[in-house]
């Protein structure tokens, strides 16, 4: 069977339907699916399952949730995703049955895309285009590809709970599958009293003064003592 090269166009013979192949002419990597050649991807990146982790707790941090992370396991897992590209926009599906692909709704990271060399091990799809995306996948040129992502699957505890996160590689955005318990937040029974005598006395002195004049006045003296008050009160308290 024939098949062109999804980049140049030049025929290259392939022997099964499915199957990795390289164009002789341009050296690009392709898939042949249904017959049709489709243009694979990867994007080049190191393991580094440190960042994968810092990733992890600064996101944990900007949504309020429990930051304090006892790691248990981190998988390093080039996972191939077919990537397509309807009416302009960009879809993402896993290619590879996991169950945490399945999970998360991934985007395509920034970075440039780069030919799967030849003699490269990456791990082949399992899930077909057609299965992945619909019978119509793939049928115009150019609107279907296979893009092989470096992500780091973490599984941790936060806040007594067990959670798991993917983590891209390129651009350590992260995925949360569990949702970590928030972060509790209490007052000292002192601050929460300061605070309230500091809204009751602006409340009597609302009410006792009548003149607007006089009552801003009042505000003013009372936010300006106050604050500083507060101010070296919590200091000291630090």
């Amino acid at each position: 069977m024939t098949i062109s090269c999804p980049q140049c166009g030049a025929p290259v013979e392939a022997r099964t339907e499915t199957r990795f192949l390289h164009c002789p002419f341009c050296t690009s990597s392709f898939v042949a699916e249904a017959g049709v050649g489709i243009a694979e991807y990867h994007l080049a990146h190191g393991r580094d399952d440190r960042l994968a982790w810092s990733a992890l707790v600064s996101t944990l941090e900007v949504e309020g949730a429990d930051s304090s992370v006892e790691q248990e396991s981190c998988d390093y897992l080039v996972a191939p995703f077919w990537l397509s590209r309807p009416d302009g926009g960009r879809r993402l599906v896993p290619a590879r049955r996991h169950p945490w692909l399945g999970e998360s709704s991934l985007v395509l990271p920034g970075g440039d895309l780069l030919f799967v060399p030849e003699g490269s091990d990456f791990t082949p799809p399992d899930i077909t285009a057609a299965e992945a995306l619909g019978e119509g996948a793939g049928k115009e040129s150019g609107s279907l590809s296979l893009v092989h992502l470096p992500l780091y699957l973490l599984s941790f505890r936060a806040g007594g709970s067990q959670c798991r996160a993917v983590v891209s590689a390129t651009d350590r955005r992260v995925y949360l599958l569990d949702s970590p318990p928030r972060r509790a937040v209490t007052l000292p029974f002192r601050h929460v009293a300061l605070i309230s005598a500091y809204a009751l006395l602006l409340v009597i002195v609302g009410l006792s003064m009548r003149n607007h004049l006089h009552r801003a006045v009042a505000f003013a003296v009372i936010f300006g003592v106050s604050y500083l008050s507060l101010f070296a009160f919590l200091r000291r308290e630090g």
